[in-house]
């Protein structure tokens, strides 16, 4: 069950005031009509290739295909009620030589899929600074540290409700599932734990507030009788007299258990941590002209667990369970390849980008990260370390509206790092958008 708090019935009184004052501003004199009159029809197509090289005998993982979306999207009736639904389909081009295509079809098989990626009622309220919108049904939720994936042939998408509220600069959103669509398979799922019990709900909850260059966001996650998370981002931006521009992030997570489901071991079987994870972000970004440096340090601290009589090391998993997406918002941390949050894993990030648009080439983008952890606080004694270096090369076709490509490569290494093999990384991006 979950346990209530002041937080919670503060969120819940602030939402009760938002219905009452949006539909207190709702159009009168709105008709039926704009159902379907205000409807649009657009979507995306995809072409994706991914290749994963794992050293060290690991299993490579891959595959390149082609994919579609579309979306239906319906008007207001009343300038209140609609409904949207979209098609989510996937085949291969080449399914690749492995049994893994990485998320981009069926594990094992390696099918296509073809299925109703979203169906669900929507509702507003009121205006964009005081109102509220609704969606039930199955739909794409990012709220709280509910979170989703889109970086594979197809999205993935849940079935539940999601709330979101505005009040001049206030931003409140409520959201609960009980089923997830992967990205990777052709029906709902219900969430798992390693073990294949199931957890029959989860709840997010966010705040976000913003004040001239000041924001402050707080997110939520209770997995129902597994695990409950939380995180808060502090953010500043100075903008100076000559153009550029100074960003400070702070960011806290702490992941904790939360009922008799957790195990101390990830939906899929991966390290997790014992009765807490706690990991601390603080990173900075420097714009100049076309330009951008950008630096982080991080740290981690994951309780390790015995699972089958056996020590494991602690790491942050952030997840609430198999087929589940949890939200991961710390820059110095994530990568393309691995996310570096083990025990005592003390973390360095460097980054850099450059806009073309301004040498002649428009539409073309370039950023490079390096991340290095080290003091990771291995079971049993000993330390390990690991390091990734990245690029995400990007380009938006000036002279066709909606077609871009982005072409990621990351080179990840490691020293003692349980369960983990060095790995190259290729993902090649084509879209179109219409």
């Amino acid at each position: 069950m979950y346990r209530k708090s002041t937080l919670c019935l503060a969120i819940t009184a602030a939402i009760t005031a938002a219905i009452t004052a949006a539909i207190t501003a709702t159009t009168a004199h709105a008709d039926f009509s704009s159902l379907y009159e205000d409807a649009t029809i657009g979507g995306k197509l995809r072409t994706v290739y991914i290749d994963a090289d794992k050293k060290e005998g690991g299993r490579d993982a891959g595959a390149w295909t082609a994919s579609a979306v579309i979306n239906l999207k319906s008007g207001y009736a009343f300038d209140t009620i609609g409904f949207d639904a979209s098609y989510y389909g996937a085949a291969a081009i080449d399914d690749g030589d492995t049994k893994d295509p990485k998320n981009l079809l069926t594990y094992g098989n390696k099918n296509g899929m073809s299925k109703l990626g979203q169906a669900y009622l929507k509702a507003k309220f009121g205006s964009k600074d005081l109102g509220a919108s609704f969606k039930a049904g199955r739909t794409r939720i990012y709220t709280g540290l509910i979170s989703g994936s889109g970086s594979r042939s197809i999205p993935s998408s849940w079935q539940g409700i999601d709330a979101d509220f505005n009040f001049s600069g206030l931003n409140l959103g409520l959201a609960w599932v009980n089923a997830v669509l992967p990205r990777d398979t052709a029906g709902m799922k219900h969430m798992e734990t390693y073990e294949g019990k199931r957890i029959d709900s989860i709840l997010g909850m966010e705040a976000n507030y913003k004040i001239d260059n000041f924001s402050l966001k707080y997110m939520n996650g209770f997995a129902k009788d597994y695990l409950k998370g939380h995180q808060f981002i502090v953010k500043h931006h100075t903008k100076m007299a000559d153009g550029n521009g100074l960003t400070l992030e702070g960011n806290y997570r702490i992941s904790q258990e939360n009922g008799d489901l957790w195990s101390g071991r990830g939906g899929w079987g991966g390290n997790g941590f014992g009765d807490k994870a706690q990991t601390f972000d603080f990173n900075t970004k420097y714009s100049f002209g076309a330009a951008y440096v950008r630096a982080g340090l991080g740290y981690t601290t994951a309780d390790s667990y015995t699972y089958g009589g056996v020590e494991k090391t602690g790491r942050h998993y952030y997840d609430f369970g198999r087929y589940s997406y949890g939200a991961w918002n710390t820059w110095t941390h994530s990568g393309l390849i691995e996310e570096f949050y083990w025990d005592g894993e003390k973390v360095v990030a460097l980054g850099f980008g450059y806009n073309f648009a301004d040498a002649g080439f428009k539409g073309l983008t370039i950023d490079y990260k390096f991340r290095h952890g080290s003091g990771i606080d291995v079971a049993g004694g000993g330390d390990a370390s690991e390091t990734e270096h990245g690029i995400d090369v990007k380009y938006k076709f000036k002279n066709v509206k909606g077609l871009s490509t982005r072409v990621r490569y990351a080179m990840y290494t490691h020293d003692n790092v349980p369960g983990e093999n060095d790995e190259n990384q290729l993902r090649v991006y084509l879209d179109y958008k219409f």
